[in-house]
């Protein structure tokens, strides 16, 4: 405790004054003899006890009231263990949360604006030559300003200019930012307020990190003052559309492309007869009506077609007067090729018609090619022999086929690492003219090499076959032979094939299994290599091992594997909130200009310019402010638009809020302090810096003393007379 007059607490010593009174005018008794006095003895001893307990108490009344008059004077505060700021600055970081939640709307104001209220109401509380900081939460962590700033006017303006709409909260990567950020500032005091709608989704992952929190706190050389902010109110009604699905393999102009859309009641409200619009590049392409229960899902498929290759981007909205409009859209990012380009390298070449290791992989890449109707197949081919290959031969080639392939020479091993390397596709068949030692110490080359694994001594009979495993893909090449009407894997017949060996220790997350037969052998895996992917088929791809190209089933097989290897863009397109948007653009490598800024264009509409970089024979555009969700579109100087799609977790959609009990736990967890509105953290705010004053409590108690004592005075002098 301390005084903000301490001069006048001296004042307290006045309390001699009635007691210095009292010495001086209690009574003096003189002692008579009288022989009677004996009888009055017992009656005399209790009124004397009486009278020094009565003239007790009202001295000590009469001694507290000059005490208790001192110290309203002085004005005692309040500090606890607490060396008091006063006025001083401080260092203020805010945690605001500006994800998609916060636009839901409540008594006429959205979430979001009332936490840009409460936020500029702090920052221009603080006293002067504080410095503060705004961190906002939505996506990913992003500081309002790249460092504190001093200036609370300047950052009022730039609150003022905020919009919500962000990704899902990522709070705990916030908080660890935020007591990093408020570690670094240069005050003694420090504060770190949380302002948010106080999801239960955004807090699970923290309280399994509240040990580490708090731990984190006490190693600080100067511990803040946690507070947590709610804002808004928990919502019932809301719809959402949680994902758009549709098929991964190549899409080739005019081919139809299904695109299912789930759609997610998250309250306690029926709707009927709900409008589900598709777009297609922003132009409204299919219209369908949908009814949806109480906490009901439903999903809507839709069909469309693209007229013109290059990047497009469809968009699903759900027409309904919910809370929250921010998730009734969901968007994707869709490619459309006018063909794709695959070299087949011929291991076991023939002039006999279906005899070369390639005849039957490429009829079933090109069906249309050798048939008599004037088709135009998406895939177009081009075969040489191992001996013919050159580096040239990969240029712009979306996959690579090694067929039987005995080995490669140095140069053409080269060739083909950087080929991958830098985003290829490659298709390794096995057959009977393999080096099983070249491919384990070149391509395998204990793991760090392209080949997934190691070609191992061949398996099967003649007279005894096996066969795929009937399961559900999860590969997105062979997810299409999950629907029955696509056709039966498990129908073909493999004779021989090589065993799959990994001879790494650890698991390689890098490395997957696509598919097994019934013999417990891998017979597809795939495996990620720097931006390109390998994939390893244990078989030949003709009809020596197995009677695959004789089965109705091949054509599409190896259709969906090339294609969507084909087709698979690395950096991908549909990417999450606070990934960054990276495009591959491939330059002259004989040219040594330098590639033009390309313009972004945000979902909120703003343009930025952004440089590419150099890597090898191409160029790199890489955004990384994508914590909107949204579509994001890149102009190269070649006016050629690339689209990417940000989403984001539809956890937020359902508009609830801790309740008291959970959010008081939060708080203990924290060491914070909970407060229910702005002026309440003021309030609280000025206890820390100023203390508690309690001049107004010693008052009432220095009242009532005096009438106490003027009661007593009265009461005690009706008793003796």
């Amino acid at each position: 405790m301390t005084f903000l007059n301490t001069g006048l607490a001296f004042g307290a010593c006045a309390f001699v004054i009635p007691l210095i009174i009292h010495l001086l005018n209690r009574s003096r008794f003189r002692t008579v003899e009288w022989g009677a006095m004996h009888l009055l003895e017992s009656v005399i001893t209790a009124n004397h006890r009486r009278f020094r307990i009565e003239q007790l108490i009202l001295l000590l009344i009469r001694c507290a009231i000059p005490i208790l008059l001192a110290l309203c004077l002085a004005r005692p505060v309040l500090t606890g263990s607490q060396i008091l700021a006063g006025n001083s600055p401080s260092s203020l970081v805010i945690l605001l949360d500006n994800s998609y939640s916060m636009d839901a709307v409540s008594n006429g104001k959205s979430h979001f604006d009332a936490a840009v209220d409460a936020a500029i109401s702090i920052v221009e509380q603080t006293s002067r030559g504080s410095e503060i900081s705004v961190i906002l939460t939505g996506g990913r962590p992003v500081s309002l300003f790249d460092q504190p700033v001093f200036d609370p006017a300047a950052i009022t303006r730039k609150l003022k200019q905020l919009q919500g709409g962000y990704g899902a909260n990522r709070m705990s990567a916030a908080i660890d930012i935020g007591l990093k950020t408020v570690a670094e500032m240069s005050h003694a005091r420090r504060e770190l307020i949380v302002i948010c709608d106080f999801q239960p989704e955004d807090w699970e992952t923290i309280q399994a990190d509240l040990p580490s929190i708090r731990h984190q706190l006490d190693e600080m050389e100067v511990t803040p003052h946690l507070s947590l902010l709610p804002v808004g109110k928990p919502l019932e009604s809301n719809v959402s559309i949680n994902s758009l699905e549709f098929s991964e393999r190549a899409l080739g102009i005019g081919q139809q492309l299904v695109v299912r859309a789930e759609i997610k009641n998250h309250g306690n409200t029926d709707y009927q007869q709900l409008r589900v619009i598709l777009k297609v590049d922003g132009n409204e392409s299919d219209i369908s009506q949908v009814s949806l229960n109480a906490e009901g899902t439903t999903q809507v498929i839709f069909t469309c077609e693209f007229e013109q290759a290059g990047s497009h981007v469809i968009e699903a909205e759900v027409i309904a007067d919910d809370q929250l409009p921010t998730d009734n859209r969901h968007a994707a990012a869709v490619t459309v090729w006018e063909n794709l380009q695959v070299l087949l390298v011929d291991g076991d070449p023939s002039r006999e018609p279906l005899k070369s290791e390639t005849d039957f992989l490429s009829v079933a890449l090109t069906p249309f090619t050798f048939g008599r109707v004037r088709l135009i197949d998406l895939m177009q081919t081009e075969r040489v022999t191992s001996k013919e290959l050159a580096a040239d031969h990969f240029k712009e080639k979306r996959v690579v086929v090694l067929a039987n392939v005995s080995k490669l020479d140095d140069k053409q091993f080269d060739a083909l690492s950087e080929y991958v390397g830098d985003g290829g596709a490659l298709l390794i068949c096995s057959g009977d003219r393999i080096d099983l030692n070249w491919y384990k110490e070149r391509m395998y080359d204990q793991g760090n090499g392209l080949l997934p694994m190691v070609f191992g001594a061949r398996k099967g009979k003649k007279d005894s076959t096996a066969r795929l495993v009937s399961q559900f893909y999860e590969h997105p090449a062979l997810a299409y032979f999950n629907e029955p009407n696509n056709g039966d894997l498990s129908s073909i017949e493999f004779g021989y094939w090589n065993e799959l060996i990994s001879l790494g220790e650890a698991e390689d997350d890098t490395i997957s299994i696509m598919a097994r037969l019934d013999t417990g052998d891998a017979l597809l895996v795939q495996k990620e290599v720097g931006d390109g992917v390998v994939v390893q088929l244990a078989t030949a791809c003709d009809d020596s091992w197995s009677n695959a190209p004789l089965r109705p089933v091949y054509v599409p097989l190896m259709q969906q594997l090339v294609s969507q290897m084909a087709s698979r863009i690395s950096p991908p397109r549909n990417i999450q909130t606070g990934e960054p948007a990276v495009a591959i653009i491939e330059t002259d490598a004989e040219s040594n200009a330098v590639m033009d800024s390309v313009t972004v264009i945000s979902p909120d509409g703003s343009r930025r310019a952004i440089q590419t970089t150099s890597r090898g024979k191409i160029q790199l555009a890489s955004f990384a402010n994508t914590e909107r969700p949204g579509i994001y579109s890149m102009t190269t100087p070649t006016t050629e638009t690339i689209h990417f799609v940000a989403t984001t977790s539809r956890n937020e959609s359902r508009l609830d809020r801790m309740n008291e009990q959970q959010q008081k736990e939060l708080s203990e967890g924290l060491a914070a302090q909970r407060v229910e509105s702005v002026s309440s953290y003021i309030e609280l705010e000025n206890v820390r810096r100023q203390g508690r004053e309690i001049w107004k409590y010693l008052l009432v108690a220095l009242v009532a003393l005096l009438m106490l004592e003027v009661i007593l005075q009265q009461q005690f002098a009706k008793v003796r007379t």
